[in-house]
């Protein structure tokens, strides 16, 4: 399911600092992303940035899960992420017009080192969301498999493929980034 390339070693300890640095990007991500500071989160994006969610399909193998290879829900790069986010600061942005309210948990986060600079992270995600008055909320959950390279300035994401547990998604529409 994660990227191309495959992890040297087992998962890196969770009291090891590169795994606690890795973890704390991504709490931080998730901060800035609940907190709608979409120009700040944008610059923890490599411009190498693959972001997709496959669309996931129902077969009958029960032990394998099935995502379709040429559907996608986002299919994106930097610079069509970096164009989502401007866009979502003019007033054509109708779909988070007003902004939702969203919450993303973070868990089971797994790091295999894949070379001297690059990480293979795997991790999970709840998002909860709220819109206008309403009472419910909407969930989404997932699993994302990342890249994250530590560059002079930082740790950054490279590529992340979300694997949403739900074939229908249940939110009105994907405006949001997981």
């Amino acid at each position: 399911m994660s990227g191309q390339v495959k992890p040297t070693s087992l998962f890196i300890n969770f009291n090891d600092p590169i795994y606690l640095e890795i973890y704390g990007f991504l709490l931080t991500e998730a901060a800035l992303l609940d907190g709608n500071q979409f120009r700040e989160w944008t610059t923890l994006l490599s411009e190498e940035l693959q972001y997709i969610m496959p669309v996931r399909s129902t077969r009958e193998n029960f032990i394998k899960s099935h995502f379709s290879k040429e559907m996608f829900h986002f299919n994106e790069n930097y610079k069509s992420m970096i164009l989502r986010v401007r866009r979502m600061e003019t007033n054509y942005a109708w779909a988070e017009d007003p902004a939702s309210r969203a919450r993303r948990f973070i868990t089971n986060v797994r790091v295999s080192r894949l070379d001297d600079n690059r990480f293979d992270v795997k991790s999970y995600i709840l998002m909860t969301r709220n819109r206008l008055e309403a009472v419910e909320y909407q969930l989404l959950s997932a699993e994302r498999c990342d890249i994250i390279e530590k560059t002079e300035d930082g740790l950054k994401l490279v590529k992340r493929e979300i694997f949403a547990d739900s074939t229908i998604i249940g939110m009105k529409n994907l405006q949001l980034f997981l």
